[in-house]
């Protein structure tokens, strides 16, 4: 066996051992880790209008934030979105509705200001209410998958 090669096999040794010694590192003095304490399901849902995607967690998020700050540009960075990311996706999101999610006041001294229409309100309760209630079916639907 060469040297280059008992270099390798001796660097894939040591980096199994710092794998299993992780792997030992999380476990209670009084045995094993218990799934239940580290494990937990987590979902991503969203919205389709005639299957074409519509509303999501992070165009969600954004119409609170325009909610809670009173424009688009002030609601980017509570969103982690561009200006122009966050406009195009409001645009995507009145296209597949067919109706405008933000009454608008353009520009000038008092720099404009967005609010959510009556549509794209009900819109965010009703993905809310969906998410919520989606989490906690997939909670309980765990939690008796680990009993098995």
């Amino acid at each position: 066996m060469s040297a280059s090669m008992k270099s390798r096999q001796t660097a894939r040794t040591a980096t199994r051992k710092k794998r299993k010694a992780a792997s030992t590192s999380t476990r209670s003095p009084h045995g094993p880790a218990r799934l239940a304490d580290h494990v937990s399901p987590r979902l991503k849902g969203w919205l389709t209008w005639d299957d074409d995607f519509f509303l999501g967690p992070r165009y969600v998020r954004l119409l609170e934030e325009i909610d809670r700050t009173g424009t688009i540009r002030d609601a980017c960075p509570g969103t982690g979105m561009s200006y122009r990311t966050c406009l195009n996706r409001i645009r995507q999101m009145e296209r597949v509705l067919g109706e405008p999610l933000l009454t608008i006041r353009r520009g000038g001294a008092t720099h404009g200001s967005a609010q959510l229409t009556p549509v794209a309100r009900r819109m965010v309760a009703l993905y809310r209410s969906w998410r919520a209630t989606l989490q906690q079916m997939s909670d309980r639907a765990f939690a008796r998958a680990l009993r098995r």
